[in-house]
């Protein structure tokens, strides 16, 4: 047993020794290798400067850039949207039926009111007024003009005598009403039809004349 251990710790030694050995022959290998390169490169001083403060600062510049002016493009003035109208949708028509025309009937003509009077210029007579000079008013020398409105009826008949205008003289005016009272009358006739009617008759009354 004390044999083996023995042994073992040299063969320890043994291996240490040899590695020291490879290691003194790699330095010593190196160093004729670095000798010879010293030898055939030939030798530069070294120099060494001392480089004072600098006292010019050094501003730092911008390269220089070539600035090209931006194109100017007008733009077009900005409108308000179209608000377009909306369509109307179309308005369906509505047919309605035909009316069946009406006949109007023709409105009748206005029938005059006959029971008025309507007022003449004239009239004919069947039998005109003889008017009698009053004696007294002969004698007296009375005489002058009598106009009397007169109505007529459909008959023919003065149904009503007014004075219109006065001769001034109450006994001439009286004798010119009763020579209209025994007169008579064509009726007056319009559209075919007897009206009563409104005349004026004079009723002269002269002394040269020689009324009756």
């Amino acid at each position: 047993m004390g044999q083996v251990v023995v042994a073992a710790h040299q063969s320890t030694r043994m291996v240490a020794g040899a590695t020291i050995a490879l290691l003194h022959a790699a330095l010593f290998y190196g160093l004729l290798h670095m000798h010879a390169r010293s030898s055939a490169e030939p030798s530069t001083p070294a120099v060494v400067r001392f480089v004072g403060e600098v006292t010019e600062r050094v501003e730092w510049q911008p390269p220089e850039v070539d600035l090209v002016p931006p194109e100017i493009v007008a733009s077009a003035p900005q409108l308000p949207p179209m608000v377009m109208p909306l369509a109307r949708p179309a308005e369906r028509a509505i047919s309605l039926p035909a009316q069946p025309a009406r006949s109007v009937e023709p409105t009748p003509a206005r029938q005059p009111d006959r029971s008025a009077p309507v007022e003449v210029s004239s009239v004919e007579y069947l039998r005109e007024p003889a008017p009698r000079y009053p004696p007294q008013s002969r004698r007296l020398r009375e005489q002058g003009l009598v106009v009397l409105r007169v109505l007529i009826d459909e008959a023919g008949k003065a149904r009503r005598i007014e004075i219109q205008s006065s001769s001034g003289y109450a006994r001439l005016d009286a004798a010119a009403r009763e020579a209209v009272e025994r007169a008579a009358f064509r009726p007056y006739i319009e559209n075919g039809a007897p009206r009563q009617a409104l005349v004026l008759i004079p009723i002269e009354f002269s002394l040269q004349r020689g009324s009756a």
